[in-house]
């Protein structure tokens, strides 16, 4: 092996990074509600980027508008709870259910938005 192959292979390993174990979910409720939400889940569920959507309003952690405080994660559920930027008052609960038999999943819960609303959901992802 020359000496350009072994400093090739030691850049590539010296450079890898581990893979990130990310997901989308997608929820929508049959009035128009609607939120996106990307988790990173390992080695907890971990809330990356959210929107959300009702009554004509939105809200986005990406221009801080709304924090995850929270989240929980199992194989059955998923909480999360959203908080004003300043972690002062819960502004939003997201409660997800999951259930799958053989190839079947789904997805389905409540969110609630408080002084807007509370929606029954269903989900696609992660």
């Amino acid at each position: 092996m020359t000496l350009r192959s072994l400093l090739i292979a030691g850049c590539l390993v010296a450079c890898a990074s581990p893979a990130l174990a990310t997901g989308s979910i997608a929820c929508v409720s049959d009035t128009g509600a609607r939120l996106d939400m990307t988790i990173g889940t390992l080695p907890i569920l971990s809330v990356i980027n959210a929107r959300v959507e009702a009554g004509g309003d939105s809200w986005s952690t990406a221009d801080g508008q709304i924090v995850a405080g929270q989240a929980y994660a199992d194989d059955n559920e998923i909480r999360v709870d959203f908080t004003d930027p300043n972690y002062l008052d819960i502004v939003m609960r997201l409660r997800l259910f999951q259930a799958s038999e053989g190839r079947d999943f789904a997805t389905a819960g409540t969110l609630q938005i408080v002084g807007t609303g509370a929606y029954a959901v269903v989900c696609t992802g992660p």
